[in-house]
């Protein structure tokens, strides 16, 4: 299992889960590997977390609403200090559960309509967009003969799909994803009291911008999904609130886009790593349908998803206790060799690749899972278009985001010919 393997000091290579980051990509497949095979479900003492490993577990917690709440989904990780939450109290930031993290009853009836916003029709809308995009990144980098695929196209791309999806303007792009950064680091990092303090303060920096766009709206509206929402509320606070409104523009604002840049590093990275995938995608523009939902199975942005433990449960022969925390890691389900055949090989045929749970399961399944499908499957069309015999650059070691819960390369080497 090499050094890594007892970087949190308790001495079990599993407790490496604690800080999925510290690891190398193959280090934590490994490490999943080996928990689903000894220890599929076990504590995390030093977060305070079950861990859980096995796809079918994983459904079981993210399905059962009953029994398992998603109410600590958007909790930091660990307690924040107490200067953090007087800064907020100051700052009058109080957004309210509305979407993922939500178990009021209004959680369908704001779900349902805020999915309208990501209907075929608005997805055919974009994609010319997208599709710019994509071809205005490679045109800026293609004489070069080398480029770092994150930080010169899928760091903003997403954003400014997400950003005219919600009408926010291209020039506010580095301003909101330095907030998203920083709200990446405070729910799902470790971070120190000084980098708390400045984190929370983008934080309300954050949601006093998403206040003022929707106020905006109601007054000038756009061909845009907070314009959508109120014309759908149409002033009846039965069907949507301005505060709804508010909640879901902040939400996807923070989550609809970080997730989105890590899964496209994470799917190129995947495919180049055996350049027969990528020049198979070259061979045949068919089968990138099915590579976007096999990469998005072998290598998910999202590491772990969180849940808090109702009523004493049992998970594959562990007895968990009410009032507990838990981990669901997603890539370690995805590759769970009782539901997929060789499960730790990327297959771009893999008939079964869509059974992923990589946006989750049951009604909290990721509101914007049509759209990163979407923006994926464009690049990749795109990349093996203009692209086809690019390769991996050589001497990389892949760093991840430093997040616990959230995983992509922070730089992507890539070169040609």
């Amino acid at each position: 299992m090499g050094d890594y393997a007892n970087s949190t000091g308790t001495g079990c290579p599993l407790s490496a889960l604690s800080d999925t980051f510290h690891l190398t990509n193959e280090q934590l497949e490994e490490t999943f590997h080996r928990a689903r095979a000894e220890r599929p479900v076990f504590y995390l003492e030093d977060i305070g977390f079950w861990a859980v490993t096995k796809y079918e577990d994983i459904k079981v917690v993210l399905g059962d609403k009953e029994r398992f709440s998603s109410e600590i989904t958007l909790e930091p990780l660990a307690p924040v200090a107490p200067e953090v939450l007087q800064l907020f109290k100051d700052r009058g930031f109080s957004p309210r559960p509305t979407l993922s993290n939500n178990e009021r009853d209004d959680h369908a009836r704001i779900r349902n309509n805020a999915l309208k916003a990501f209907s075929p029709a608005r997805m055919k809308k974009l994609e010319p967009y997208i599709r710019q995009l994509v071809n205005e990144a490679i045109n800026s980098f293609e004489a070069d003969k080398k480029a770092d695929l994150v930080r010169q196209m899928v760091y903003e791309l997403p954003a400014l799909v997400l950003f005219k999806l919600l009408g926010i303007p291209d020039g506010d792009v580095q301003k909101i994803k330095m907030w998203a950064d920083s709200r990446l680091i405070l729910s799902f990092g470790r971070p120190s009291v000084a980098d708390q303090l400045v984190a929370a303060g983008h934080m309300a920096d954050y949601w006093d911008y998403c206040l003022a766009h929707v106020r905006k709206r109601m007054e000038h509206p756009e061909d845009d999904l907070p314009s959508d929402m109120l014309a759908t509320r149409n002033g009846d606070d039965s069907i949507l609130t301005v505060e709804d409104i508010n909640n879901v523009v902040f939400g996807l604002l923070l989550a609809g886009h970080e997730t989105t840049t890590n899964m496209s590093g994470n799917a190129v990275l995947s495919l180049l790593e055996d350049l027969k995938n990528w020049d198979a995608l070259v061979a045949d523009p068919s089968l990138i349908k099915n590579a976007v939902e096999e990469c998005l199975r072998f290598r998910p942005s999202v590491v772990a998803w969180r849940r808090l433990v109702k009523e004493p449960v049992e998970l594959s022969g562990v007895k968990i206790p009410a009032g507990e925390r838990i981990l669901c890691y997603l890539p370690s389900g995805n590759r769970d060799e009782e539901v997929f055949d060789n499960g730790e090989v990327l297959d771009l045929h893999r008939k079964d690749a869509r059974s992923h749970v990589s946006f989750g399961y049951g009604r909290h399944f990721c509101l914007g899972a049509a759209l990163a499908r979407f923006e994926l499957k464009v690049l990749l069309e795109e990349l093996t278009r203009r692209l086809p015999g690019v390769r991996l650059c050589e001497g990389q070691d892949f760093e991840a985001v430093e997040a616990v819960q959230f995983r992509g390369p922070k730089e992507l080497w890539i070169e040609w010919d």
